[in-house]
């Protein structure tokens, strides 16, 4: 599993993240004051870089973090800052660190507890509010194109008895290396009246250069299942954009509700594809009892 705040290098507008907007916690009136006053200066787009920077300077180590995760752990059980929520998943995995490695960790958690403090200045109200209903339980409503430029919309759940969606980006591995399972669970679950649809959050807006890479790594390993895309600024870019694990997975039923919880993790791995057919399963079983 890959953690990513995504977008800050690929798209041009300033991105608002809900996690990040509705709360910062406990903190005193001076360290609040120095965050505003550090906010004023950068903007939303300038920070989430700067997490992304933090992440990938030791990024063998938090790979290792997000491996031992629980595969049940959902957005909904991420805190309201990111950082707290990494000084969480460190904790619990520290029996796996030397020292050093674990001061390493606890170090990146705390510089992007700060970070987020300072996004969270940033953020106004209305927008967290915007960004937080874009969590619910329908995917929102949306219209884009396929990887090809063919026109889509939210019309292709009702025709799918389900539709597992998966989110991912180019530079994640894990997502790259599932990519050949995920056409071979699309080969599947044709039969039963499914379809898998992928979302690469690097081809939002239509962005070329992640299209064309994104299509260049489905070519190489040999997935022809459809990938989507649509405007970041859309409710739907803003589900998008609130995934910070990828790969990660959900099974929608023929009216566009969520069924299950959301899969974090690569459905290479056995336990993770059963957790995906346990949601199947479910969605079939809602279909067809209507």
């Amino acid at each position: 599993m890959k953690i990513h705040r995504i977008a800050a290098l690929f798209l041009s507008l300033v991105l608002t993240f809900s996690l990040a907007a509705c709360g910062q916690g406990a903190s005193s009136a001076s360290s609040s004051a120095a965050s505003s006053a550090a906010a004023e200066s950068k903007t939303e787009e300038q920070l989430l870089a700067e997490e992304n920077e933090i992440l990938s300077a030791n990024d063998a180590l938090w790979e290792k973090v997000f491996s031992s995760m629980d595969k049940n752990v959902t957005e909904t059980t991420i805190s309201a800052n990111y950082g707290d929520f990494l000084l969480s998943a460190v904790e619990k995995a520290k029996d796996q660190f030397s020292d050093e490695e674990y001061k390493t960790l606890t170090a990146d958690a705390e510089k992007i507890r700060a970070i987020e403090e300072q996004i969270a200045a940033l953020a106004p109200a209305e927008d967290a509010a915007s960004s937080a209903a874009a969590q619910g339980t329908a995917f929102p409503k949306f219209e884009g194109s396929d990887l090809e430029g063919n026109p889509v919309d939210n019309s292709l759940f009702a025709g799918n008895a389900f539709t597992v969606v998966n989110f991912w980006f180019n530079g994640c591995k894990p997502c790259v290396e599932e990519l050949d399972d995920l056409n071979a669970l699309n080969e599947k679950v044709k039969a039963q009246g499914g379809e898998v649809i992928g979302i690469n959050t690097e081809t939002l807006d239509g962005n070329q250069q992640g299209i064309d890479a994104a299509k260049k790594l489905l070519e190489t390993t040999g997935a022809s299942y459809r990938n989507i895309y649509f405007a970041s600024g859309s409710e739907a870019g803003k589900f998008a954009l609130n995934i910070m694990a990828f790969p990660t997975t959900y099974v929608f039923d023929r009216d566009g509700n969520v069924v299950g919880q959301p899969l974090l993790g690569g459905i290479d791995k056995e336990e993770n594809l059963a957790a995906l057919q346990k949601n199947i399963d479910a969605a079939l079983a809602k279909d067809s009892a209507k």
